[in-house]
């Protein structure tokens, strides 16, 4: 769903935002949050936005990153 956001631009501005957003409450939802630096939240975005992060690498991103909510 990130991925798609980011890539396929459906608002005039903040499909990064979004995308990120989204993706956060997504796990959240299941009980589950991503544990990573803002840096960290940048360079996934940045690096989705430019087509350098393809789905399965956003997967294995946030497999390792991704932990249960206390």
């Amino acid at each position: 769903m990130m991925h798609g956001i980011i890539t396929g631009h459906p608002f005039i501005d903040g499909n990064k935002r979004t995308g990120f957003a989204l993706a956060r409450l997504i796990l959240q939802d299941g009980g589950l949050d991503i544990h990573a630096g803002r840096d960290e939240e940048y360079d996934l975005v940045i690096h989705v936005a430019t087509g350098r992060m393809e789905v399965e690498e956003v997967h294995a991103w946030m497999k390792t990153r991704t932990k249960p909510l206390k």
